[in-house]
């Protein structure tokens, strides 16, 4: 057996390690493990009987087997896996990318050795077992170490990003075929490089181990660009879902705040045709219980009073003590779902972080709307307890466990914000939380004429 004849499991066995890395969490089919052992067997057998000829070795043949073989545990992949063809091929290109990095760095590693060389795994030299050396175990061991290094930080970057079939929708097929097409060429030209028949050169050698380096860093790039891509679509649809819900809420709430005042406006009046009947004491009782839910908050808009006056209620219920000074009259170019979606986040966030605090005196909301140069500012204070940390966007990161569908209030306010023009700024002094919300007013709104 050649050197080459053995690297071909090896090179095998390298892909079906890191296209399981990249391939674990999807969704299996039925028998999975019948299939998978099916496949894994398919492929050592196609590697076996893949000719290798002495006066075949060169750059087109090697290069032509690897894609043989690459093909051979993507066909696995895909036989073992319910996902679509597009989903398998992106985990097992970026496997395939894992174990060429892998290989390109223990080239590189190799180089100042003049007795060691990785080239030589491509080599026609029947193996000797008599030649093994110190050396020979060092180098199995550097290979094993730098391959386990590799693969697990292309696991951490890319790997973990992988979730269930349905978390992977590849919709950039031009950017996946990009990301092919460079591999692919990596691929050719380290083959070339190892038959050249020049004079040797180090130079040479580390420039162009640099460069596939950087190719198959690239493609990692492309490929996690992808990934948050879908990432980022899948967040903007969920928050466009939620605006949508907020807007039929706000229908459904104004009907029941509606209602209410209407039952209370009667019932004042019943129990005042009662007053002679009932001492005085007891009505002002009944008035003052009734007044809870007869509480309409005026800022100006009709929208935000009826948002607000349910928060209100809602305070009331938990003990919550809700200070509102707001003036929403130049809030009127704000679409009615969209000011549901902004006061009801704001609102419903003080109120869960409250929630939290044992202080009875800090179970407080307050809430300010004012108009000033042409801009509305939204600002919300409470307190909480605990430990606040933010995120990327300067958004408080959600304390909830299932980060799939929590953490969207706060996105949906930062979206309602920049769809007119404006901005969220979030600060923490203390125990205390501040948001603040700075609406630009459309000129023909404003208070210049």
């Amino acid at each position: 057996m050649t050197l080459l004849e053995l690297y071909k499991y090896l090179f095998t066995t390298e892909l079906l390690v890191a296209e399981w890395l990249f391939t674990f969490r999807l969704e299996e089919r039925k028998h999975f493990i019948w299939r998978a052992l099916g496949g894994i067997a398919l492929c050592y057998l196609l590697t076996a009987l893949f000719p290798l000829f002495d006066d075949k070795y060169n750059g087109w043949y090697v290069s032509f087997m690897f894609l043989v073989l690459f093909a051979a545990t993507f066909g696995a992949v895909a036989f073992s896996y319910d996902v679509p063809l597009k989903n398998a091929f992106f985990c097992c290109l970026t496997a395939y990318t894992a174990q060429h990095l892998s290989y390109e760095l223990f080239r590189l590693g190799l180089l100042p050795f003049e007795t060691l060389s990785a080239n030589d795994m491509y080599g026609d030299a029947p193996i000797n077992l008599a030649e093994i050396n110190y050396e020979t175990v060092l180098t199995a061991l550097a290979y094993i170490d730098i391959y386990i290094a590799v693969y697990g930080v292309a696991y951490f970057v890319l790997g973990k990003k992988i979730g269930r079939a349905g978390d992977l929708n590849i919709r950039n097929m031009n950017m996946l075929l990009l990301s092919s097409m460079i591999l692919l060429v990596d691929i050719i030209l380290n083959a070339f490089t190892v038959y050249i028949t020049v004079d040797y050169n180090i130079v040479y050698d580390v420039i162009i181990g640099v460069y596939n380096s950087l190719c198959c860093v690239l493609v990692f790039y492309i490929q996690r660009s992808i990934i948050e891509a879908k990432a980022m679509k899948s967040e903007l649809e969920t928050v466009s879902k939620l605006l949508m819900q907020s807007q039929k809420q706000y229908e459904m709430r104004k009907e029941e705040i509606d209602l209410i005042n209407i039952k209370c406006h009667d019932l004042k009046k019943r129990i005042d045709d009662y007053d002679g009947a009932i001492d005085h004491a007891t009505v002002e009782e009944i008035k003052d219980m009734i007044c809870i839910y007869d509480a309409n908050i005026k800022t100006g808009n009709a929208v935000v009073d009826i948002i607000l006056t349910e928060k209100s209620l809602a305070c009331n219920g938990k003990n919550i003590s809700l200070s509102c000074m707001a003036d929403c009259s130049e809030l009127v170019f704000v679409a009615e779902g969209d000011l549901y979606a902004l006061f009801g986040n704001i609102v419903d966030n003080a109120i869960e972080a409250c929630s939290r605090v044992n202080d009875p005196d800090k179970k407080c909301v307050s809430l300010n709307v004012r108009s000033a140069s042409g801009c509305v500012s939204v600002m919300s204070e409470n307190y909480f307890d605990g430990e606040l940390r933010l995120g990327e966007d300067g958004l408080p990161v959600t304390t909830k466990a299932n980060t799939d569908y929590h953490g969207f209030g706060l996105k949906s306010i930062k979206t309602v914000a920049e769809k007119y023009g404006g901005s969220v700024s979030v600060l923490t002094e203390g125990d205390i939380f501040r948001i603040n919300v700075l609406l630009p007013v459309p000129a023909r709104r404003t208070k210049t004429e």
